[in-house]
């Protein structure tokens, strides 16, 4: 029992050292916001470099990819709250939707793909999340691009998802 006390104990200091970590990150994260003047900028690029460093420090890269992108999403919330969304049919976009994005953003459920990327299209969302498979079933409009892959490096769910602007 005194090992596992001592074992907590550690865990405790290391828990209170990564809180503090995560403060001063997002300090920093809110001075980059004011240098940035107020101009809204989503940077799937910058996200995929970040996401890239990280994986090199040899944390496990699902929990990596999880506690980051829910870091850049809150970040990314402080900036503009963006309307994205997703198909409502499938449980498992809804999953995805909130591992990418946390609960920082307003979420809008479309019936079907077509419906999704008219949404899109007539800018009724900023971005949508859609399973790999149902997208390359579409026909979709030059206009919409494809910014960015989730996850990574494994499936969520045993699928890939998208993200579309």
């Amino acid at each position: 029992m005194e090992e596992l006390e001592k074992l907590r104990k550690q865990i405790d200091q290391l828990d209170k050292m990564i809180a503090k970590l995560i403060s001063k990150r997002q300090g920093l994260s809110n001075k980059i916001l004011e240098a940035k003047g107020g101009k809204f900028t989503y940077d799937p690029v910058r996200e995929m470099k970040v996401m890239e460093k990280i994986f090199s420090y040899g944390i496990d890269a699902k929990l990596a990819e999880r506690i980051w992108r829910q870091i850049i999403a809150f970040n990314l919330s402080k900036q503009k709250k963006l309307k994205i969304g997703y198909l409502g049919d499938d449980r498992f976009s809804i999953a995805a939707y909130e591992s990418y994005f946390g609960p920082y953003f307003e979420i809008l459920d479309f019936k079907n793909v077509t419906k999704l990327i008219e949404g899109i299209n007539k800018k009724i969302i900023d971005l949508a999340i859609i399973e790999k498979s149902q997208l390359a079933l579409t026909k979709i409009n030059s206009k919409i691009k494809i910014v960015s892959e989730f996850p990574l490096n494994e499936l969520f769910y045993k699928k890939k998802y998208l993200i579309l602007k």
